[in-house]
Protein backbone atom coordinates (compact mmCIF):
# COMPACT_ATOMS: atom_id res chain seq x y z
CA UNK A 1 0.00 0.00 0.00
CA UNK A 2 1.40 3.36 -1.06
CA UNK A 3 -1.64 5.23 0.26
CA UNK A 4 -4.09 5.00 3.14
CA UNK A 5 -6.85 7.26 4.46
CA UNK A 6 -5.91 9.21 7.58
CA UNK A 7 -8.96 10.36 9.53
CA UNK A 8 -7.60 13.30 11.51
CA UNK A 9 -10.52 13.52 13.93
CA UNK A 10 -10.49 9.83 14.84
CA UNK A 11 -6.71 9.80 15.20
CA UNK A 12 -6.62 12.95 17.34
CA UNK A 13 -9.32 11.62 19.68
CA UNK A 14 -7.61 8.25 20.10
CA UNK A 15 -4.11 9.65 20.63
CA UNK A 16 -4.72 12.90 22.53
CA UNK A 17 -3.27 11.43 25.73
CA UNK A 18 0.00 10.25 24.13
CA UNK A 19 3.32 11.98 24.63
CA UNK A 20 5.09 13.54 21.67
CA UNK A 21 7.34 10.49 21.30
CA UNK A 22 4.48 8.01 21.72
CA UNK A 23 2.48 9.80 19.03
CA UNK A 24 5.44 9.66 16.62
CA UNK A 25 5.95 6.00 17.52
CA UNK A 26 2.32 5.11 16.79
CA UNK A 27 2.48 6.92 13.45
CA UNK A 28 5.62 5.01 12.44
CA UNK A 29 4.14 1.69 13.50
CA UNK A 30 0.97 2.05 11.43
CA UNK A 31 2.95 3.27 8.41
CA UNK A 32 5.14 0.16 8.62
CA UNK A 33 1.97 -1.96 9.03
CA UNK A 34 0.43 -0.54 5.85
CA UNK A 35 3.69 -0.69 3.90
CA UNK A 36 4.13 -4.43 4.58
CA UNK A 37 0.38 -5.22 4.58
CA UNK A 38 0.83 -7.60 7.49
CA UNK A 39 1.01 -7.60 11.32
CA UNK A 40 4.12 -6.32 13.07
CA UNK A 41 6.58 -9.04 14.23
CA UNK A 42 5.91 -10.67 17.60
CA UNK A 43 9.43 -9.84 18.84
CA UNK A 44 9.20 -6.37 20.42
CA UNK A 45 12.93 -5.78 19.99
CA UNK A 46 12.58 -6.42 16.27
CA UNK A 47 9.67 -3.97 16.09
CA UNK A 48 11.80 -1.37 17.87
CA UNK A 49 14.53 -1.87 15.30
CA UNK A 50 12.04 -1.67 12.40
CA UNK A 51 11.04 1.90 13.29
CA UNK A 52 14.55 2.89 14.47
CA UNK A 53 13.66 3.30 18.15
CA UNK A 54 17.06 3.67 19.80
CA UNK A 55 16.85 5.58 23.07
CA UNK A 56 15.36 4.08 26.21
CA UNK A 57 12.42 6.49 26.01
CA UNK A 58 11.74 5.56 22.38
CA UNK A 59 11.91 1.82 23.10
CA UNK A 60 9.55 2.20 26.06
CA UNK A 61 7.18 4.13 23.80
CA UNK A 62 7.07 1.16 21.41
CA UNK A 63 6.10 -1.17 24.26
CA UNK A 64 3.40 1.20 25.55
CA UNK A 65 1.88 1.84 22.12
CA UNK A 66 1.87 -1.86 21.17
CA UNK A 67 0.12 -2.82 24.40
CA UNK A 68 -2.49 -0.07 24.05
CA UNK A 69 -3.31 -0.03 20.34
CA UNK A 70 -2.33 -3.49 19.05
CA UNK A 71 -3.33 -7.08 19.86
CA UNK A 72 -0.71 -9.81 20.06
CA UNK A 73 -1.76 -12.87 18.04
CA UNK A 74 0.03 -15.91 16.67
CA UNK A 75 0.70 -13.89 13.51
CA UNK A 76 2.21 -10.93 15.32
CA UNK A 77 0.95 -7.57 16.62
CA UNK A 78 -2.35 -6.81 14.87
CA UNK A 79 -4.18 -3.49 14.62
CA UNK A 80 -7.89 -3.75 13.81
CA UNK A 81 -8.22 -0.50 11.84
CA UNK A 82 -5.15 -1.35 9.76
CA UNK A 83 -6.47 -4.86 9.04
CA UNK A 84 -9.80 -3.38 7.94
CA UNK A 85 -8.18 -0.83 5.59
CA UNK A 86 -5.81 -3.44 4.10
CA UNK A 87 -8.76 -5.79 3.47
CA UNK A 88 -10.64 -2.96 1.72
CA UNK A 89 -7.57 -2.18 -0.37
CA UNK A 90 -7.15 -5.80 -1.47
CA UNK A 91 -10.84 -6.13 -2.29
CA UNK A 92 -10.59 -3.08 -4.54
CA UNK A 93 -7.51 -4.59 -6.20
CA UNK A 94 -9.35 -7.83 -6.92
CA UNK A 95 -12.39 -6.02 -8.32
CA UNK A 96 -10.23 -3.79 -10.51
CA UNK A 97 -8.30 -6.78 -11.87
CA UNK A 98 -11.47 -8.72 -12.64
CA UNK A 99 -12.98 -5.67 -14.33
CA UNK A 100 -9.86 -5.22 -16.46
CA UNK A 101 -9.85 -8.90 -17.43
CA UNK A 102 -13.52 -8.64 -18.40
CA UNK A 103 -12.83 -5.66 -20.66
CA UNK A 104 -9.91 -7.51 -22.24
CA UNK A 105 -11.89 -10.66 -22.89
CA UNK A 106 -14.67 -8.66 -24.52
CA UNK A 107 -12.27 -6.99 -26.97
CA UNK A 108 -13.09 -7.74 -30.56
CA UNK A 109 -10.97 -9.96 -32.75
CA UNK A 110 -9.99 -6.91 -34.81
CA UNK A 111 -8.36 -5.38 -31.72
CA UNK A 112 -6.46 -8.52 -30.88
CA UNK A 113 -5.16 -9.48 -34.32
CA UNK A 114 -2.74 -7.25 -36.20
CA UNK A 115 -4.15 -8.50 -39.51
CA UNK A 116 -6.40 -11.21 -40.88
CA UNK A 117 -3.68 -13.75 -41.55
CA UNK A 118 -0.97 -13.39 -38.90
CA UNK A 119 -1.54 -14.39 -35.28
CA UNK A 120 -0.17 -11.78 -32.87
CA UNK A 121 0.72 -11.84 -29.20
CA UNK A 122 -0.49 -8.66 -27.44
CA UNK A 123 0.49 -7.40 -24.01
CA UNK A 124 -2.16 -5.66 -21.95
CA UNK A 125 -1.77 -2.30 -20.28
CA UNK A 126 -3.45 -1.10 -17.07
CA UNK A 127 -6.63 -0.21 -18.96
CA UNK A 128 -6.96 -3.70 -20.43
CA UNK A 129 -6.20 -2.49 -23.97
CA UNK A 130 -3.95 -4.51 -26.32
CA UNK A 131 -0.54 -2.97 -26.96
CA UNK A 132 2.93 -3.87 -28.20
CA UNK A 133 1.64 -6.47 -30.67
CA UNK A 134 4.17 -8.44 -32.63
CA UNK A 135 3.83 -11.36 -35.08
CA UNK A 136 4.20 -14.77 -33.55
CA UNK A 137 4.70 -17.87 -35.66
CA UNK A 138 5.52 -20.29 -32.87
CA UNK A 139 2.11 -21.99 -32.97
CA UNK A 140 1.87 -22.42 -36.77
CA UNK A 141 2.62 -26.12 -36.24
CA UNK A 142 -0.01 -27.56 -33.91
CA UNK A 143 0.99 -29.38 -30.74
CA UNK A 144 -0.89 -32.60 -31.14
CA UNK A 145 -0.72 -33.76 -27.53
CA UNK A 146 -3.06 -30.90 -26.58
CA UNK A 147 -5.78 -32.47 -28.72
CA UNK A 148 -5.56 -35.87 -26.98
CA UNK A 149 -6.50 -35.40 -23.34
CA UNK A 150 -5.40 -37.84 -20.68
CA UNK A 151 -8.82 -39.09 -19.63
CA UNK A 152 -7.69 -40.58 -16.36
CA UNK A 153 -5.78 -37.53 -15.13
CA UNK A 154 -8.36 -35.15 -16.49
CA UNK A 155 -11.08 -36.89 -14.54
CA UNK A 156 -9.11 -36.74 -11.31
CA UNK A 157 -8.34 -33.08 -11.80
CA UNK A 158 -12.01 -32.29 -12.41
CA UNK A 159 -12.98 -34.09 -9.20
CA UNK A 160 -10.43 -32.15 -7.12
CA UNK A 161 -11.45 -28.85 -8.67
CA UNK A 162 -15.10 -29.68 -8.01
CA UNK A 163 -14.47 -30.40 -4.33
CA UNK A 164 -12.40 -27.24 -3.98
CA UNK A 165 -15.12 -25.13 -5.60
CA UNK A 166 -17.79 -26.62 -3.33
CA UNK A 167 -15.73 -25.82 -0.24
CA UNK A 168 -15.07 -22.30 -1.51
CA UNK A 169 -18.80 -21.73 -1.99
CA UNK A 170 -19.54 -22.91 1.56
CA UNK A 171 -16.90 -20.54 2.97
CA UNK A 172 -18.29 -17.65 0.92
CA UNK A 173 -21.80 -18.38 2.25
CA UNK A 174 -20.59 -18.30 5.87
CA UNK A 175 -19.06 -14.87 5.39
CA UNK A 176 -22.03 -13.65 3.34
CA UNK A 177 -24.25 -14.21 6.40
CA UNK A 178 -22.14 -11.53 8.13
CA UNK A 179 -22.45 -9.16 5.18
CA UNK A 180 -18.90 -9.88 3.97
CA UNK A 181 -18.58 -10.50 0.23
CA UNK A 182 -15.57 -12.48 -0.99
CA UNK A 183 -14.74 -13.29 -4.63
CA UNK A 184 -14.33 -16.96 -5.45
CA UNK A 185 -10.67 -16.51 -6.41
CA UNK A 186 -9.68 -14.77 -3.15
CA UNK A 187 -6.34 -16.16 -1.97
CA UNK A 188 -7.51 -16.27 1.64
CA UNK A 189 -10.17 -18.83 0.73
CA UNK A 190 -7.51 -21.04 -0.84
CA UNK A 191 -5.45 -20.66 2.33
CA UNK A 192 -8.37 -21.84 4.48
CA UNK A 193 -8.92 -24.81 2.18
CA UNK A 194 -5.21 -25.64 2.36
CA UNK A 195 -5.44 -25.63 6.17
CA UNK A 196 -8.38 -28.06 5.90
CA UNK A 197 -10.50 -25.71 8.01
CA UNK A 198 -13.99 -26.98 8.83
CA UNK A 199 -17.17 -24.92 8.57
CA UNK A 200 -17.57 -25.10 12.35
CA UNK A 201 -14.08 -23.69 12.88
CA UNK A 202 -14.87 -20.78 10.57
CA UNK A 203 -18.18 -20.14 12.31
CA UNK A 204 -16.44 -20.21 15.71
CA UNK A 205 -13.73 -17.84 14.47
CA UNK A 206 -16.35 -15.40 13.16
CA UNK A 207 -18.11 -15.44 16.55
CA UNK A 208 -14.79 -14.88 18.30
CA UNK A 209 -13.97 -11.97 15.97
CA UNK A 210 -17.33 -10.33 16.71
CA UNK A 211 -16.87 -10.85 20.45
CA UNK A 212 -13.38 -9.31 20.28
CA UNK A 213 -14.81 -6.23 18.55
CA UNK A 214 -17.60 -6.02 21.17
CA UNK A 215 -15.18 -6.22 24.12
CA UNK A 216 -13.05 -3.50 22.56
CA UNK A 217 -16.17 -1.36 21.98
CA UNK A 218 -15.03 -1.10 18.37
CA UNK A 219 -17.42 -0.19 15.56
CA UNK A 220 -14.98 -1.55 12.96
CA UNK A 221 -16.65 -4.46 11.14
CA UNK A 222 -14.93 -7.82 11.11
CA UNK A 223 -13.16 -8.81 7.90
CA UNK A 224 -11.73 -11.93 6.28
CA UNK A 225 -8.14 -11.18 7.29
CA UNK A 226 -9.08 -10.82 10.96
CA UNK A 227 -11.05 -14.08 10.94
CA UNK A 228 -8.20 -15.90 9.17
CA UNK A 229 -5.75 -14.71 11.84
CA UNK A 230 -8.06 -16.07 14.55
CA UNK A 231 -8.34 -19.39 12.69
CA UNK A 232 -4.56 -19.72 12.58
CA UNK A 233 -4.35 -18.97 16.28
CA UNK A 234 -7.03 -21.54 17.07
CA UNK A 235 -5.25 -24.16 14.99
CA UNK A 236 -1.87 -23.54 16.63
CA UNK A 237 -3.39 -23.55 20.10
CA UNK A 238 -5.12 -26.85 19.32
CA UNK A 239 -1.83 -28.35 18.13
CA UNK A 240 -0.07 -27.17 21.28
CA UNK A 241 -2.81 -28.72 23.44
CA UNK A 242 -2.44 -32.00 21.56
CA UNK A 243 1.24 -32.02 22.50
CA UNK A 244 0.40 -31.19 26.11
CA UNK A 245 2.84 -28.27 26.11
CA UNK A 246 2.57 -24.96 27.94
CA UNK A 247 5.93 -23.23 27.74
CA UNK A 248 4.77 -19.61 27.67
CA UNK A 249 7.67 -18.44 29.85
CA UNK A 250 10.29 -19.43 27.26
CA UNK A 251 9.58 -16.51 24.90
CA UNK A 252 8.66 -12.84 25.17
CA UNK A 253 5.60 -13.52 23.02
CA UNK A 254 4.45 -16.29 25.35
CA UNK A 255 4.90 -14.01 28.37
CA UNK A 256 2.75 -11.34 26.72
CA UNK A 257 0.04 -13.87 25.86
CA UNK A 258 -0.02 -15.32 29.39
CA UNK A 259 -0.15 -11.83 30.84
CA UNK A 260 -3.17 -10.99 28.68
CA UNK A 261 -4.90 -14.20 29.77
CA UNK A 262 -4.53 -13.06 33.39
CA UNK A 263 -5.48 -9.45 32.64
CA UNK A 264 -1.93 -8.23 33.31
CA UNK A 265 0.27 -5.84 31.32
CA UNK A 266 3.92 -4.84 31.45
CA UNK A 267 4.41 -1.71 33.55
CA UNK A 268 6.29 1.08 31.78
CA UNK A 269 9.90 0.02 31.28
CA UNK A 270 9.45 -3.29 33.10
CA UNK A 271 11.65 -6.02 31.62
CA UNK A 272 10.25 -9.33 30.43
CA UNK A 273 12.05 -11.15 33.25
CA UNK A 274 10.39 -8.90 35.82
CA UNK A 275 7.02 -9.25 34.11
CA UNK A 276 7.43 -13.03 34.03
CA UNK A 277 8.19 -13.04 37.76
CA UNK A 278 5.01 -11.08 38.48
CA UNK A 279 3.00 -13.52 36.35
CA UNK A 280 4.38 -16.53 38.24
CA UNK A 281 3.53 -14.78 41.55
CA UNK A 282 -0.01 -14.13 40.33
CA UNK A 283 -0.42 -17.76 39.22
CA UNK A 284 0.76 -19.01 42.63
CA UNK A 285 -1.63 -16.62 44.38
CA UNK A 286 -4.58 -17.83 42.30
CA UNK A 287 -3.62 -21.44 42.86
CA UNK A 288 -3.49 -20.86 46.64
CA UNK A 289 -6.94 -19.23 46.58
CA UNK A 290 -8.29 -22.11 44.49
CA UNK A 291 -6.85 -24.73 46.87
CA UNK A 292 -8.16 -22.88 49.91
CA UNK A 293 -11.67 -22.87 48.52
Amino acid sequence: MNYYEHHIGDYAEATAHLTFIEDATYSRLIRKYYATEKPLPMDVKFVQRLINARSKEEKNAVISVLNEFFNLTDDGWRQERCDHEIARFKDRQIKARRSAEGRWQSSSAEQILSDSTTISVCDRNANALPTQCSPNTIHQSPITNLHTPDKQNNGAEKKNVGRSDQTSVQIIKLFAKEGINIPLDDGRIKEMIGMDISEKEIADAILQAKETRRRASSSTPINVGFVLAILKGMRRKSQANDLGEDIWWKSNEGIDVKGRELGMRAQGSESYDAFKTRIFAELRKREEVSNAS
